[in-house]
C-alpha cells in the first residue's frame, strides 16, 4: 500500500503531458477530410481525435477530459478508407471496431467539449 502511495504522489507532483496539442491538430483538410474530433454521443467529455500522422497517414487517437493519448500509441496510423477496422458512413459518421470486433459509430463534432 506504501509503494502505491507513493507512486500516486509521484504522479501527482509530475502529471504526465496532456498532450492537448494533439486534439487541435485534429482538422479536416483537402489531404486529411476526416480530420475532426468524433464522439460516439454529443454529451460526452471524450472522445477520438483524426487528423493526419507524419507517414501520410490518419492518427486515430482518444482524447478525455485529461488529455490525450501520444499518437500512433491509441491505435495505429491508419488509411482509415480500406482498413478494415473502419468504416466511413460519410463525411461526419464513421465506424471503429473495438477489440472484440464490434464496430461503434461515431459523429463529428466540433470539439471535445460538450
Amino acid at each position: 500500500m506504501i509503494k502505491f502511495i507513493k507512486e500516486f504522489l509521484k504522479v501527482i507532483r509530475n502529471p504526465p503531458d496532456p498532450n492537448w496539442h494533439i486534439e487541435n491538430e485534429a482538422k479536416p483538410s483537402k489531404k486529411f477530410p476526416l480530420g475532426g474530433f468524433w464522439k460516439k454521443s454529443k454529451n460526452r467529455d471524450h472522445g477520438i481525435a483524426i487528423g493526419p500522422s507524419d507517414n501520410g497517414k490518419y492518427f486515430v487517437t482518444f482524447c478525455g477530459p485529461g488529455g490525450c493519448f501520444e499518437k500512433g500509441t491509441y491505435r495505429p496510423n491508419t488509411s482509415i478508407y480500406g482498413d478494415s477496422s473502419y468504416r466511413v458512413i460519410d463525411e461526419n459518421t464513421i465506424e471503429v471496431k473495438d477489440k472484440k470486433g464490434k464496430f461503434s459509430k461515431y459523429e463529428r463534432v466540433k470539439s471535445r467539449e460538450i
